[in-house]
This record gives structure tokens, sequence and C-alpha cells, in this order.
């Protein structure tokens, strides 16, 4: 078994979690798993496209794409998020 089949059974016990809570949103599930495949972009654009700003933030922030996670925030009117800024000068001290 390889680490990335790890996290497919990781989605795969969430989503059955979320789905008994009825708490399952299918459009989050669309994105994670392209998330999960490596397809970034086009999950952080499946977010945005349906309204989970703060899902294609922080997988931006994740990615250490801090531009595209500012440029989303200011696009969707909120105010910049001072976690972003910390966790972008700790990525740059850490990287020098």
């Amino acid at each position: 078994m390889r680490i990335r089949d790890l996290k497919f059974i990781d989605l795969c016990d969430l989503t059955d979690q979320m789905n008994q809570m009825r708490t399952l949103n299918e459009q989050w599930l669309i994105g994670e798993i392209l998330a999960y495949q490596g397809k970034y972009k086009e999950a952080a654009a499946h977010f945005v496209k349906n309204s989970l700003h703060d899902k294609a933030i922080n997988l931006y922030t994740t990615l250490k794409q801090f531009k595209e996670a500012n440029d989303l925030i200011k696009k969707h009117g909120n105010k910049s998020d001072p976690v972003i800024l910390m966790k972008q000068a700790e990525y740059l001290r850490d990287t020098g």
C-alpha cells in the first residue's frame, strides 16, 4: 500500500463520517478529490466556483502560494488574514 492510498482512505473515512452526520457537501468533496489527485489549480477553481473561498485560500496557503491566496482574499472583498501573513513570514524566514 502506498502513502497516497492512505490519503484517499482518510478522505473516504471523513466523507463517510460527514455523510452519516448529514453534513457532506458534494462540491467540497469534488474539490478535495481534485486536490488529492494533485490537480490543485482545478481544485481551487472548483472551490471558488462553488463559494467555498476559505477552502481555496487554505489550499493556496498550504501549497505556499501566498500571492494567489492574498489575491483571492482581495477579489472576494475579505480583509487580509493575519494567519496567512504569519505563515508567509515563517516560510520566508525558514527558506532564507
